[in-house]
């Protein structure tokens, strides 16, 4: 690119030379042919090329000299490009500037051509550029900026800065080589010559120069005539700023400064110089006095003084002292420069008052235009403030939410002021005024720009004093990290640690130090000075602040100026300046509530007084200052307060945000300096007790008025943005509170002073030391006459009123709170300890106080102490113990109180009650494992929840010395709340801290909980304390303390009143508190509810029976004999105390004692059968079971089967533990078993029906069982005979199971009966004959309960009556039945037969076999052992009486009793089946032995005429056969009556058959043995009776029936006995005996007996009018058969 613009260039000056330049021409040919001669690689090496070419630029220096502006541009154009490729040769440099020079003046783009190579020659050519080449290039550049033309003097003036910028460059690099650049020149200085290297002699010439130029004197190194002041003192600002190290390290420099510059910049403070060169100087001023200022404070303090003089206002000129405000501004702003003024000046000897001046000034133009700045009595808001800003902006969206903006005199924002005031939208220019170099005239400047930079000096100049003292003020080794302002209490309290280990070192930590107090070090001197000047200016920065803080006041400038005057209160606290720090804090306080919000919120408190309306509270918030919830709550109540007030006084002053930020910043002073503040903080206290009554007695007011004026929707976003600033002041107030954990016991005492002389009513105390007068509180406030002190505090009220109280207490309870570490370490006295308790104990506990202020002060206390318990301080656990017995004994003292006063409860007292007891509990739950003492006290206080019966209930000696009297303490609660609370917590240290509890406390412990335990209107509570008390008792019943029961029993043997001895013992004794705790569950058991009652009886048990080893013999002796034996006469007393009862009553009351007595019984029955071996060791053992007896004897008096079944049930229990053939229990069973023989289970007729009695037997049955097993081998036969006789009465006597229960099986109790009547030793006859009759009685029971009426809900005993039979068969069928008694045989046989008898009547089934069918294959089993036996018998009777039983039997076998309530006719043949069958094996065993002479003929008569009944197929006639004792055969031939009417036949027909068949059988044997003979005798009349029966039927019915046929089955019938007749071969002395047959022998004797009738048969046969050939054939046959015999 280089190249081809040159040979360009070149080309058009060859052109344009052609005729006019001919040496123009020539040079451009020459180097245009030089040019085109070297190669062309690189840009680089043609510029290296052309450099070493010195001719090559000839044409272009030509064109230049030429003047002509057609050749001088392409030269110009030349010799810049090669500039900037760096290929213009070195030696021809001045002749390059000389060339730039004389084309100076050519034309626009020549100069800027020229001023674009000016800054590349430098850069590309710095070594070369020096000395007059230097010069040359800044003159040229300099003559450049004057040009008319702007754009090229703008661009010059930058290259001019550039080449000067460039100059300082080359200096810095020179410095940076050192000593490879040798100095050249030696200049002149204070301390000795200054020899100086080439390019520092060529800037200090040049600045030098600058420096002249600027003062419009001649220069010496650069020619810059042209240059202006205002353009010079451009570039020394320039130079200054770019190079300040540089200017530092050059003394040639700083030489110039202070003896050119500093005077020339000055000049124009004290003369009147342009705008522009003004602001430029000053400018300047404000660097020299950053930089250089201790430098040359001589000079500096004449600076100052003019800068000071030029803040006086000078209407001329306004600008100037704006000018000079914001100098001095920037000054003030610089760190510690007014503190290095202070020292330099005011504080040095004969110095002149520098700082105090400027301060003093600052007080004038505060107060110089009231009107300006909006001053008023307080402070507020500038109208256009709005006006000036976006509607959107958040800022404007604050103040509309909170009143700042259209609304005048707003209580919730701040008031609006119709003067424009300070405020950053208008009293700050866009631009600074020293910033404004572009214009020549002073610009229009704000009115109250300069009260705005006097508020940013206060700002600067309070921060600068901080930051000075305030790092010198506390220890470097641990930084107090404080928590920020929007920190929850929640998150405090999490941060606050548990376990603090004890230091000394912490309290003094919290004491700010004195930076005076140090004697050395590095800032001693520097702290002197703060202090110095506070102590002289602290008036003016009062007086100027004081102004400003009821100024109308934008709201960043109002805050900044809090935060100023803040930091210059606190530097003055800490330098320990009582006055000005009290006199700052007073005007402070006065900003915070005002004088005229105060007096207007007294007034409007009267005016609500006296109308009797309480004022809504905001200090009711414990957590901290000020209730956000209060505030907004009040929203709800706006419609009804508008509709209630008419009219409301709206310019009413109110407090407003930036009154709570000036209280904020008081609290925060506090805060900082509370240790050092002493008697001092009273103003703190003061201060915020009136804001709680203004707040507290005028929102309400506030939000009406806002209202009214405000739209709806606003005004609930008005009352958050509020409270948004009350937040903040509640964190600043939580904050205070919280620091007095650090101050020392004195600091503290004093703040706790200043809270509790407001409680009480009283008048101040007179302090021993001068204080001011605004430390006291004032007088009674009258709308008349009010009396204020210098902070305008609240009165002293001759009676306390609720409000007091409300703004106190909560402050105590933090103030508490953050000191527990202080309480625990240090004496009550000491840590103000004693003086918060009391207060709050008197205020708590006392009627006559507030409610709402004993709630607070419950509150409180409570909180208080839990803390102070919670907190674990390592190396003095002695004083935590201390502490612990102090803070639960004043947990205690506040009920104690409220139940020491006279009167009934109010529910206050209540409350505050259930507080402390809630305390109690929170106390347990967070440090009940670290609870060393106090447990007296905390029983106590949880005892407190129980009605007193004497108003003393507690002795009290000291804190930790006091003694409960129970006896004055009822079981009643006195509130279900309170009780349950209060039961939570003994739930609590039961369950998680008895081991911790001290021994000698739990018997009281015990006490209480008993208390629990009968709670009838609380079950569960009752329930739960029961559960609570086992695992108490699992505690006090460890491995030694059993072991130790032995010992206790011992010592107690002897013992008249067991219980008193008990409680003496227990109070160094764990087994005599086990036992006293036995005896309470005992008393629960006794006087408690029925679920209680099972409850505590159950835990009884489950104590005995965990630690049956560990006790021992002696224990168990005493705890069953005194325990589980009184429990059960306890429980015996409920049945003989109930007799007045009615009877319904009495019925529900012993059902539920039942339940209850049957679980003591089983209870007691359990422990004795599970420690069987600790009771066999006992030697007493038959004393205890008399005991034991008596009391189950006791409870059989009561006549209940329920009583008895558990009474039995637990004998039964206990003796199936007991060895056989254990020694030791001889007496005990035999004593039992007298017992048992003579008390079978009864009841009263009148509750028979009412009860079960299965139970009852079931458990009789058990115990006889187990005495039975043990004293098998030892009983006697009247003993065994009673035995039986009541096991048989037991079984017949129950009324279970119900409903059938018993139709297949038996049910428990007849299985049980039955298995011990079988396990009987039937060795003994007569306890054989006994089991004979009792299993004979046993199988009739059914029967028995079967036809009795009424009983068909009961037992059945078919399982009983099937097994007894089968019983009975092996009781019979022994080798020894013959020898039994006939008695009992005969019954077991009438018992059988009563059985078959009635087989049809009552036709019970057991498992698919009839009852009547076990009877009839029993009785076949034992036919033959009773037939055997009977004819042993010597009684010819009851011999007899035996067969005839037997023969019974058979005969009730063939006859079907009842068979008419039978349809099944499958059943009916299968039971004709079945007794067919019977018949065949009865005939086998009483044939023929039944007919022996010996025999009866009547027990023979008995079988046959059995069997003749059963053979009778058709109902006969009465009178058909004879009666007994007539003969069958009598009345042979007599017919009876005709009947017509079909008679039905028997359903038993084939057994009718057998039993004709058997009578012919035993009437034709034709065998002559004595025994057939009488049997042939006894049964021929009957069969021949038998066999005329039909033929009379025939012979009567027939005629009358015609020609209709005869029934089928009377024909078969008749046809039978045709064919028998034929067949029968009687025995031929059949009849011998028989008075009607005549003795007629022979085997056909029948025949002639039937012959009349059979002819007469035969006529009706043959009859024509009734005669039938199918009975005429066969009876024809008939006596052609018989008729030889005939």
């Amino acid at each position: 690119m280089t190249a081809v613009l040159l040979a360009h260039e070149l080309t058009h000056l060859i052109a344009e030379a052609k005729r006019k330049n001919n040496d123009l021409k020539t040079a451009s040919e020459k180097s245009l042919h030089d040019l085109k001669s070297l190669p062309s690689t690189s840009e680089q090496q043609l510029a290296a090329d052309l450099s070493r070419r010195a001719t090559f630029i000839d044409p272009f220096l030509i064109a230049c000299e030429t003047a002509n502006i057609r050749y001088a541009s392409s030269g110009v154009i030349c010799l810049q490009r090669l500039v900037i490729s760096k290929g213009l040769p070195p030696t021809r440099l001045k002749e390059t500037l000389d060339a730039f020079n004389a084309c100076a003046d050519l034309g626009l783009d020549v100069q800027l051509k020229i001023l674009q190579a000016l800054p590349s020659l430098i850069q590309n050519y710095t070594s070369e550029l020096k000395d007059e080449l230097l010069a040359g290039a800044l003159q040229l550049c300099a003559s450049l900026q004057s040009a008319k033309a702007q754009t090229i003097s703008g661009v010059a003036a930058a290259t001019l800065q550039q080449l000067v910028s460039a100059v300082f460059e080359k200096v810095v690099d020179e410095d940076r080589r050192g000593a490879t650049v040798p100095a050249t020149k030696e200049l002149p200085g204070d301390d000795g010559p200054i020899r100086l290297r080439p390019a520092a002699y060529d800037a200090y010439r040049m600045f030098r120069d600058l420096v002249l130029a600027a003062e419009e004197r001649p220069t010496k190194f650069v020619q810059l005539s042209a240059l202006s002041p205002s353009s010079s003192l451009e570039l020394i600002l320039s130079a200054l700023n770019a190079n300040a190290r540089l200017f530092v390290s050059h003394p040639e420099l700083s030489t110039i400064i202070g003896s050119n510059l500093l005077p020339a910049v000055s000049r124009p403070l004290s003369e009147k110089t342009s705008f522009g060169l003004t602001i430029r100087a000053l400018r300047l001023l404000d660097i020299l006095l950053a930089r250089y200022f201790t430098r040359y404070l001589d000079e500096f303090e004449i600076v100052l003084g003019l800068l000071t003089h030029n803040l006086d206002f000078d209407p001329a000129v306004p600008w100037r002292r704006v000018a000079a405000m914001e100098v001095l501004r920037n000054f003030v702003n610089r760190g510690n420069s007014m503190i290095d003024a202070y020292i330099a000046y005011d504080g040095s000897n004969n110095g002149k008052p520098v700082v105090q001046d400027l301060l003093s000034t600052f007080v004038r133009l505060s107060s110089e235009k009231p009107a300006a700045i909006g001053l008023g009595r307080q402070s507020s808001v500038p109208t256009r403030s709005r006006e000036t800003r976006e509607p959107g902006s958040d800022q404007t969206t604050f103040e509309a939410a909170t009143g700042m903006a259209g609304l005048i005199g707003s209580a919730l924002g701040v008031a609006e002021a119709s003067v424009p005031g300070i405020s950053p939208h208008w009293s700050t220019p866009k631009t600074a005024c020293l910033d404004q170099l572009d214009k020549t005239e002073a610009p229009a400047l704000p009115e109250t720009y300069v009260y705005a930079m006097v508020l940013e000096c206060l700002n600067s100049l309070s921060d600068s004093l901080a930051r000075i003292v305030l790092p010198l003020t506390v220890l470097h080794e641990k930084a107090d990290a404080r928590p920020s302002d929007n920190e929850t209490e929640a998150g405090q309290q999490a941060r606050r640690p548990v376990n603090i280990a004890r230091s000394q070192s912490f309290r003094q930590r919290a004491i700010p130090i004195n930076p005076l107090s140090v004697e050395d070090g590095d800032g001693i001197d520097r702290v002197r000075a703060v202090a110095g000047l506070i102590d002289k200016c602290w008036p003016a920065f009062l007086a100027t602040s004081s102004t400003f803080l009821n100024a109308t006041l934008d709201e960043q400038f109002y805050r900044n100026l809090i935060k100023a005057y803040q930091r210059f209160t606190q530097v003055a606290g800490l330098l320990r300046l009582t006055t000005p720090r009290d006199a700052l804090m007073t005007t402070l306080g006065r900003s915070a509530v005002p004088p005229h919000v105060l007096n207007a919120a007294m007034a409007e408190e009267a005016r609500v007084s006296g109308a009797g309306t309480d004022s809504p509270r905001v200090f009711s918030n414990s957590k901290a200052l000020l209730s956000v919830d209060s505030l907004v709550s009040h929203v709800s109540t706006l419609s009804t307060e508008r509709d209630r007030r008419s009219s409301v006084d709206s310019t009413s002053p109110m407090l407003s945000t930036r009154n709570l930020l000036c209280l904020r910043a008081l609290l925060n002073l506090a805060i900082a300096l509370g240790p050092t503040l002493d008697s001092a903080f009273n103003v703190i206290v003061d201060i915020l007790r009136q804001a709680d009554m203004i707040l507290s007695s005028s929102v309400s007011q506030q939000l009406l008025r806002r209202g009214s004026i405000v739209k709806g929707d606003d005004s609930p976003a008005a009352v958050h943005a509020f409270s948004a600033e009350v937040a903040a002041v509640e964190s600043a107030a939580s904050r205070l509170l919280e620091s007095t954990a650090e101050y020392p016991n004195d600091a503290f005492m004093a703040v706790v002073k200043a809270f509790v002389r407001l409680l009480g009513a009283r008048p101040a105390e007179t302090p021993s030391s001068p204080r001011t007068e605004y430390f006291s509180p004032p007088a009674t406030p009258t709308l008349n006459q009010r009396n204020f002190s210098g902070l305008q505090g609240i009165s002293t009220l001759a009676e306390m009123q609720a409000r007091d109280y409300q703004f106190v207490l909560p402050k105590l309870g933090v103030l508490s709170r953050m000191n527990v570490a202080r309480f625990v370490t240090y004496e009550a006295k000491e840590s103000g300890w004693q003086s918060i308790v009391d207060e709050l104990t008197q205020i708590a506990s006392a009627p006559s106080k507030p409610s709402e202020a004993r709630r607070i002060a419950t509150t409180v206390l409570c909180d208080v102490i839990g803390e102070c318990i919670a907190i674990e301080i390592d190396e003095y656990d002695g004083q935590q113990a201390n502490m612990q017995g102090r803070a639960l004994a004043a947990l205690l003292n506040i009920v104690d109180g409220v139940y020491v006063e006279d009167g009934e409860l109010t529910a206050t007292d209540l409350e505050v009650h259930g507080h402390v007891i809630s305390a109690v509990r929170m106390i347990m739950d967070h440090s009940g494992d670290s609870l060393t003492t106090g447990w007296l006290s905390i029983i106590a206080t949880l005892s407190t929840a129980f009605e007193r019966t004497e108003n003393q209930a507690f002795e009290t000696h000291s804190d930790t010395n006091m003694r409960i009297l129970w006896g004055a303490i009822s079981s009643d609660l006195v509130d279900a709340q309170i009780g349950r609370v209060a039961f939570g917590t003994a739930q609590l240290i039961c369950s998680d801290f008895l081991a911790v509890c001290p021994l000698v406390f739990m018997p009281s412990l015990l006490e209480l909980l008993h208390r629990f335990t009968l709670q009838n209107e609380d079950l569960n509570m009752s329930l739960t304390t029961v559960t609570i008390i086992l695992a108490v008792a699992e505690y006090l019943s460890n491995e030694q303390a059993t072991r130790r029961m032995g010992e206790l029993a011992a010592d107690l043997e002897d013992s008249e009143d067991i219980i008193a001895d008990a409680q003496t013992f227990a109070k160094a004794r764990r087994p005599a508190q086990l036992l006293l705790l036995m005896f309470q569950l005992r008393a629960t058991v006794r006087d408690t509810q029925k679920e209680v009652r099972n409850a505590a009886y159950q835990t009884i048990c489950n104590i005995l029976r965990n630690r049956d080893e560990q006790l021992g013999p002696s224990g168990w002796n005493l705890l069953v004999r005194n325990i589980c034996f009184g429990v059960a006469a306890d429980d015996v007393l409920r049945y003989t105390s109930a007799g007045e009862d009615t009877e319904a009553t009495q019925a529900l009351d012993k059902q539920g004692d039942e339940d209850i007595s049957t679980q003591i019984l089983n209870g007691i029955a359990e422990l004795m059968a599970q420690h069987m071996d600790v009771l066999g060791q006992m030697k007493r053992l038959p004393s205890l079971w008399e005991m034991l007896l008596v009391r189950l004897e006791s409870y059989l008096d009561c006549e209940s089967h329920v009583l008895n079944a558990a009474a039995y049930a637990a004998l039964a229990k206990i003796l199936a533990q007991v060895p056989v053939g254990s020694g030791a229990w001889t007496t005990p069973v035999y004593r039992t078993i007298s017992l048992w023989l003579k008390r079978p289970p009864e009841v009263s007729d009148e509750r028979l029906e009412k009860q079960d009695n299965q139970a009852a037997y079931t458990a009789y049955m058990d115990t006889v069982t187990e005495l039975h097993r043990l004293a098998k081998d030892s009983l006697n036969a009247p003993q065994t005979r009673k035995l039986i006789d009541n096991i048989y009465h037991c079984v017949q006597g129950s009324n279970g199971p119900k409903y059938a229960g018993d139709v297949n099986s038996m049910s428990t109790l007849q299985s049980k009966a039955i298995l011990l009547l079988e396990s009987i030793d039937t060795s003994h006859e007569d306890l054989l004959s006994s089991l004979i009759v009792t299993a004979s009685e046993m199988t009739l029971l059914h029967h028995k309960t079967a036809q009795s009426p009424g009983n068909t809900l009961g037992p059945t005993f078919i399982a009983l009556s099937t097994h007894g039979m089968k019983w009975l068969v092996t009781l019979i069928d022994r080798p020894q039945a013959e020898h039994l008694a006939s008695s009992a045989l005969l019954r077991a046989i009438h018992a059988l037969q009563q059985i078959v008898q009635s087989k049809y009547i009552v036709p019970a089934k057991c498992k698919g076999t009839y009852l009547w069918q076990q009877a009839t294959t029993s009785a076949l089993k034992v036919a033959k052992p009773v037939l055997q036996a009977a004819d042993q018998l010597d009684d010819d009777a009851a011999r007899i009486a035996l067969w005839e039983a037997v023969v019974e039997i058979v005969v009730s076998t063939v006859q079907g009793h009842g068979l008419n309530t039978i349809s099944d006719q499958k059943s009916i043949e299968e039971d004709e089946q079945f007794d067919i069958e019977r018949l065949e094996q009865w005939k086998t065993k009483l044939l023929p032995g039944i007919g022996r002479p010996d025999l009866p003929v009547g027990l023979r008569t008995l079988l046959v005429q059995g069997l003749f009944d059963a053979s009778i197929i058709h109902r006969i006639e009465p009178g058909e056969v004879p009666e007994t004792p007539h003969s069958p055969l009598s009345g042979l031939y007599n017919l009876r009556q005709p009947r017509v009417k079909r008679v039905p036949f028997s359903l038993r027909e084939r057994m009718s058959y057998v039993c004709f068949e058997e009578l012919i059988a035993l009437a034709t044997c034709q065998e002559d043995s004595p025994e057939h003979v009488n049997l042939a005798q006894a049964a021929a009349p009957l069969l021949i009776l038998r066999l005329a029966i039909p033929i009379r039927a025939y012979i009567t019915d027939h005629p009358l029936r015609g020609h209709w046929p005869q029934p089928l089955s009377e024909l078969e019938e008749l046809l039978f006995t045709f064919e028998k007749i034929k067949e029968v071969r009687l025995h031929p002395r059949a009849f011998a005996v028989d008075p009607v047959a005549g003795r007629r022998g022979g085997s056909d004797a029948h025949v002639h007996l039937l012959y009349p009738l059979l002819v007469k048969a035969l006529a009706v046969a043959g009859s024509k009018w009734c005669g039938s050939e199918e009975v005429f054939g066969p009876l024809q046959a008939v006596l052609e058969a018989i008729m030889p015999v005939a």
